[in-house]
């Protein structure tokens, strides 16, 4: 029997995935738009539509923090699926800069404004990063966080069901032998694994356009590309789980920074 390493629906992760890259990239499309036409002047910050979009934008980014508290608050855990609350959180991380970018029109002003949208741009970039290591660790984008124990018993089945094909085909077998010592060196330091991790997606990358003679090594494609996706998950999963760890304590003084900054910015627009 063959475990899958992945636990959530592949149409599901497909059209979650899928709905988020497409906002994304209208979101990219609305900021290059913005910066083009700037100096037309369409809003202004103090009033009007300007002045609406620095609320909403700020609204968006202290809506973020509902994530964190879903996670963390029992009391209100039953309150819908966590990847739900995810998905809503990475909208509003991508949708709040925006609205301020507009807000701002796209220029520094005061000191106080200027430390404010860097603040808010610095978190925005840090998100899109966690946002890129986060699936590295988790079942999917919106799945539950792995387990290296999980991972090597899936690896580990799917080696099992290449048993025969790598009978017939020698070559095929001292690639995957190759690729397994690769996954399985241990790292000297962070650089030595960060340089494994590329050299683990080259190699991967090699086995996935390998094209075997044998007709029943040939159907067995399928079951070498799962085991090369497991056996890479589980050699990657230390990096990624350390980098993650790093990120979130780089990203969590960041918004603190960015909501001290904001409400000093609130405050001096308002009095002065």
């Amino acid at each position: 029997m063959v475990i899958s390493i992945q636990t959530e629906p592949r149409a599901e992760r497909r059209q979650g995935g899928g709905a988020f890259r497409l906002f994304g990239v209208a979101c990219a499309a609305l900021l290059i738009w913005g910066a083009l036409v700037r100096d037309e002047r369409h809003v202004s910050a103090g009033f009007g539509l300007g002045y609406a979009l620095g609320i909403v934008g700020t609204s968006c980014m202290l809506l973020l923090l509902l994530y964190s508290l879903r996670k963390r608050v029992r009391r209100i855990a039953s309150w819908g699926a966590l990847r739900h609350w995810f998905g809503v959180h990475m909208m509003l991380g991508l949708l709040g800069p925006v609205a301020i970018l507009f807000h701002a029109n796209f220029r520094l002003g005061s000191l106080n404004s200027s430390v404010a949208l860097a603040c808010m741009i610095l978190v925005a970039a840090s998100g899109i990063i966690g946002r890129m290591i986060y699936p590295k660790i988790h079942h999917g984008l919106y799945g539950r966080r792995a387990s290296l124990r999980v991972l090597q018993r899936a690896a580990a089945s799917q080696r099992d069901a290449l048993e025969a094909a790598l009978a017939a085909s020698p070559t095929m077998t001292r690639a995957l032998a190759e690729f397994e010592a690769l996954a399985t060196r241990e790292a000297s330091g962070a650089f030595s694994a960060l340089a494994r991790v590329v050299r683990l997606g080259r190699r991967a990358r090699a086995l996935e356009r390998f094209t075997p003679r044998d007709t029943r090594t040939a159907m067995a494609r399928p079951a070498l590309a799962n085991y090369v996706a497991a056996l890479r998950q589980v050699a990657e999963f230390s990096v990624y789980e350390r980098i993650f760890s790093l990120w979130h304590a780089f990203h969590l003084p960041l918004c603190f920074l960015l909501f001290a900054a904001t409400i000093v910015h609130v405050i001096a627009a308002h009095l002065y």
